[in-house]
Order: C-alpha cells, then structure tokens, then sequence
C-alpha cells in the first residue's frame, strides 16, 4: 500500500497559521499516532474515529520523545467526498517555519511520506473529481493577479470549459455514428440524406469551434498581459507616469535627460486588466554608446506593445520626427494614444495648441493613420489617468465580446488543441462533400475527438499529464 503524501499548503513565512495537508489511504492512521484529541465532535478519541467533514481541537506530539509540537486544529475528510477522493486531514497549526517543518517532519516519521508537486490535484484529476482543463484552472486561480483573470480562471475550474468541450465531443461522436451506419451503403437514398445533413451538423461544430478559438485573443491577455510600452524623448514624463500607474517608485525620475538607458517593465493591472507596463529610453538621436543601445531597445519593446502611449511634454518646443516614425509605422493592431504631458505645468489652451501642433505635424508628413486616443496627463496630479484606463479596458474589449463570452480561452496548450481540432474538422467536412468512402471522414474525425480529448484529459499521455502538474506548488 502506498504511503499518505503531505506538504504544506500554505507558503513559506510566518503568518497567523498555516495548513498541512495529508491525503492517501491511512492518513487518519498515521495522524492517530501524532495528534492528541482535546475535543472533538461527540466522544472521539482518535481521528480515525472521527465523522468526516468535522474538526477537533488537539496537540501534535512527536511520538518518539512525547514533546508537544504545536495546538493545532484537525479536520478529517473521508473518501470519496474530498478533494482527491481520498481520504484526507488538514491541520491548521501556527504559521511560523519551524512549527510547520516539525510537523511534517513527524508526519514523514510514522508513516507518510512528501508530496511530489502538484499530487493532490493530479489525484483529484486521476479519480474523476475534475478534468485536465479544471485542474490547470487550479493554478491559473492561484496565480491570478486581476479581477477578470481570476473570473475567467473561476470559471474554468467549475467547468465551463469542460462542458463546451464535451458539448463539441458528444456532437461530434453523433456525426461519426452516422459514418459508421452507413459506410457500407454509401448510395442508399436515405444515406445520402442522412449524410448531408451530418455535413451541416459537422459544419455547426466547427463554427462552434471558431467561436470558442475567438476567444483566445482576450484569453491570452489574461495570462500573458497587455503589453503597454510608455515612449517619448527624455524628460517627457515617462518614467513618472510609470511610478505612478505601478503604485510606488519603480523608476528613477531626475531633470536629467537620458536618466533611463533601458527598458523598465512593471506587472499590475489597469480597469482590472493584467498589464505590463515597460518605461523605455527617451528616443532621440544619440552619439551616447550605451543611450544608442537604449533607444534600440525601446524600438524593439514598441514593436511587440498592444497600447503604447507616447508622450509629448508641453515644454518641448518641438516633435522628434525618429519617434514619430516609429510610433506611426507601427502595426495596425497597436493602439496608439498621444498625451500632453506635465499637464499640471500648463493651462488648457497651452495644452490643446500642442496637441495641435502634433496632429498637424502628423498630417504634414504624410501619416495617414489615426490616433486612437488623445488627451493630457499629469503623473503628479493624477489628471487624464482614468481616461487611460477606459483606454486600456476599450482595447480590452475590442479583442472579443467579453459580456457575452461564458468562458474565455486562456491557456495556450488549450489554444494549440483546439486549432488542430478544427483544422482536421474543416479537412473532414471536405472530404464529406468530396464524395469519398465514409471510412476517410470518420477515420479523420477520430482525430479530432483526440485533439478534444487531449484538453480535457480524455485522451492525453502520461507523460504530458506528469508534466502539467509538475509545474504545480507541492501543496496543491
């Protein structure tokens, strides 16, 4: 018999409390050796003899010695109504490192053993408890630093995804009974019928797949970021909008131009967005080695932005025509906003004649392309910051129809599956209307389920389900 597993679920430090868990077959068994009922619910005196789902007041002790190891607070979960479907103890103890290492350590000493990464999940995905693609929302919801990469992440885990995928699956599997019906009377009127209308139905889904793959221009936002890069020529407010947008001073801000030689990224989220936001070199012309080297970068971070938001300072008296290039030529899909910086510096006329001033540059030197955003912005008073975050969570919503999507697709291991599934399916609807032998089709649409199946663990190798929850914290 295998030995319980256990690890701490909670993360290094000292906090309040912190939670081990114990779950396998005998986990009650091995936590009868170490904890000592105080009270508990009705008379039990040992765990195993505890209800499920009820919690006991008691002592850790370490057997060997009969010291006491923490108080602590034990709660017993019996199979197969527990996370894993095994049984399973939690204990809450206090939240210092060494009260948690002792604990595990009597634990590992009467008979259990550590948990490898990701093993409780990967127990509750092996019994049934949850789908390949619910567990991997499990971590998407631990990691999730924004109010909708934590909705979408919810989502998934209690089974959006799952049940698109094996909506798409259970339609599917209907199309290739027809196959099989009838593949070998292929010319039998009522075949022909019957398969006609298996095209349409093979068609419905694969406009249900498009559908579903759409939404990964939004979904991948939320794991991967919008990318928003901050550009001007030095001393026009960058890296101020920077500390200011990041909440703390992540940029050294001086009167000196050129103060910032490279790229600076910052991880938050703007209207509940995750974001990146990268402070670049102030681009200019340079005989500076290591400004030229700075410049080359920034070039470089525009290229891969989603927004960038080019600031122009009242205080220039004139536009770099070499960022003006870049900004203009970039591509179609980046937005663009210009901001009058140092808006606090200057009154609202100074401030509409520069925005002006730029526009008709623009127009002069022949750039067709429009802005998608103007306005003026101050890092020190706060002006123009809520109408860069409309404009971040506009261009959000440009990527999809976010109201009206019930699950968003995230993960790109998800993505590439499904894309492979709809490029075999458009290849089997060919072949339906080729006239081939059914036996083409429905051999083809075997490796779409597959495709499918590989999302939701259906059909997925054990090499590639070890290597999914490898990545996850032990704990969990």
């Amino acid at each position: 018999m295998d030995k319980p597993y256990c690890a701490c679920a909670t993360p290094p430090g000292i906090s309040g409390i912190a939670v081990i868990r114990m779950a396998g077959e005998g986990s009650s068994q091995v936590a009868d050796k170490v904890f000592t009922i105080r009270r508990a619910s009705g008379d039990a005196r040992l765990v195993s003899d505890m209800p499920g789902y009820t919690v006991a007041y008691g002592l850790i002790k370490d057997p060997s010695s009969g010291k006491v190891v923490d108080e602590v607070m034990l709660t017993r979960f019996c199979a197969p109504h527990s996370y894993t479907g095994e049984e399973s103890i939690e204990i809450s103890c206090h939240g210092g490192l060494t009260v948690r290492q002792e604990i595990l350590r009597v634990l590992l000493e009467n008979g259990a053993r550590m948990a490898e990464p990701g093993e409780f999940t990967k127990k509750a995905f092996l019994s049934g408890k949850i789908d390949l693609s619910q567990a991997e929302a499990v971590m998407d919801v631990i990691a999730a630093d924004s109010d909708l990469a934590l909705r979408a992440a919810t989502s998934q885990l209690q089974g959006s995804l799952k049940s698109k995928i094996r909506a798409l699956c259970d339609d599917l599997y209907s199309s290739m009974a027809v196959f099989e019906m009838w593949i070998d009377e292929p010319d039998d009127e009522d075949a022909l019928k019957a398969l006609s209308a298996n095209t349409e139905s093979l068609i419905s889904s694969r406009d249900k797949m498009k559908e579903l793959l759409d939404t990964y221009r939004q979904g991948r936002i939320l794991t991967e970021r919008m990318t928003i890069v901050i550009c001007g020529i030095p001393n026009s407010g960058k890296s101020s909008l920077l500390n200011y947008l990041s909440g703390y001073d992540r940029a050294i801000v001086t009167d000196v131009p050129g103060t910032t030689r490279d790229t600076l990224e910052v991880q938050t989220s703007m209207a509940g967005v995750p974001v990146k936001l990268i402070d670049t070199a102030g681009i200019r012309k340079t005989d500076d080695v290591v400004e030229a080297i700075g410049v080359n970068r920034a070039t470089d971070a525009l290229s891969e932005a989603d927004i960038v938001l080019w600031l122009v300072s009242c205080e220039e008296d004139s536009v770099e025509e070499s960022i003006m290039e870049r900004v203009m030529t970039l591509s179609p899909d980046t937005k663009i906003g210009l901001l009058i910086s140092k808006s606090d510096t200057a009154d609202e006329k100074a401030i509409s004649e520069k925005r002006e001033m730029v526009e008709k540059l623009l127009r002069d030197k022949g750039f067709t392309r429009e802005l998608d955003f103007t306005g003026s912005i101050s890092a020190r008073s706060g002006e123009g910051i809520e109408k860069v975050e409309d404009l971040v969570r506009k261009t959000y919503e440009e990527l999809g129809s976010s109201h009206a999507q019930e699950v968003l697709l995230t993960n790109q291991r998800h993505y590439e599956h499904l894309s492979a599934a709809m490029e075999k399916l458009e290849k089997c609807i060919g072949l339906c209307k080729s006239g081939v032998s059914l036996e083409e089709p429905s051999l083809v649409l075997r490796t779409v389920l597959e495709e499918l199946g590989e999302i939701t663990g259906d059909s997925v190798s054990d090499t590639l389900v070890d290597t999914i929850f490898s990545r996850f914290c032990v704990g969990k």
